[in-house]
């Protein structure tokens, strides 16, 4: 864990026994989803331990915190749980359908994105519901993620297109009420 002010390094979170895939935070925790099928959750504060999440059967490859503050994990398993803010109690399991979740992202709204390796976004318009729609953005790659942008819109792109078709990566931008694309374009990794 880095300051955003300095840039000083101020923790490194050891615990997980494979590779970390996913990160989120809120306010005052660091959670990390791992190959280890795990979620663990860090203090902010001093880097500590706090709990580890237990539930799904496969990679943790997505994590997301909700307006509420509650998190959302996405697994290879096909689901996505949620964990309650305050002391990580398991809310409910949401079934994708999908051969496996690699994105997620929650609009302000309390509308969950869900991006399935099979290419297609599910959207939960109220958790719990079976209320949903799906949509395709785009490849079909594993590679491609999903979130929401500070304009309220859903950004998806893939950083694992051939270097010599594309110079770096493409993106999709959609309106979330209608989903209708509102920009196509292929871009070039800038690192800042």
């Amino acid at each position: 864990v880095w300051s955003g002010l300095d840039g000083i390094h101020l923790h490194t979170l050891v615990g997980h026994t494979s590779n970390v895939l996913a990160l989120a935070s809120s306010c005052d925790k660091v959670y990390s989803g791992s190959n280890d099928t795990t979620i663990r959750v860090w203090s902010v504060t001093d880097g500590a331990h706090l709990k580890t999440l237990n539930g799904h059967t496969a990679v943790v490859c997505a994590l997301a915190v909700g307006p509420n503050g509650n998190l959302f994990s996405g697994s290879v398993d096909g689901t996505v749980r949620e964990w309650h803010r305050n002391d990580g109690t398991h809310l409910q399991t949401l079934q994708s359908g999908t051969a496996g979740v690699n994105s997620l992202a929650v609009g302000q709204d309390g509308r969950l994105f869900v991006r399935g390796y099979c290419g297609t976004v599910l959207v939960w318009r109220s958790m719990g519901s079976a209320s949903r729609c799906t949509f395709s953005p785009g490849s079909s790659t594993s590679g491609t993620q999903i979130c929401l942008s500070a304009a309220g819109t859903l950004v998806s792109w893939n950083f694992e297109l051939d270097e010599d078709t594309y110079p770096g990566y493409w993106e999709d931008e959609f309106m979330v009420d209608d989903f209708t694309r509102i920009r196509k374009g292929v871009g070039i990794f800038q690192i800042w």
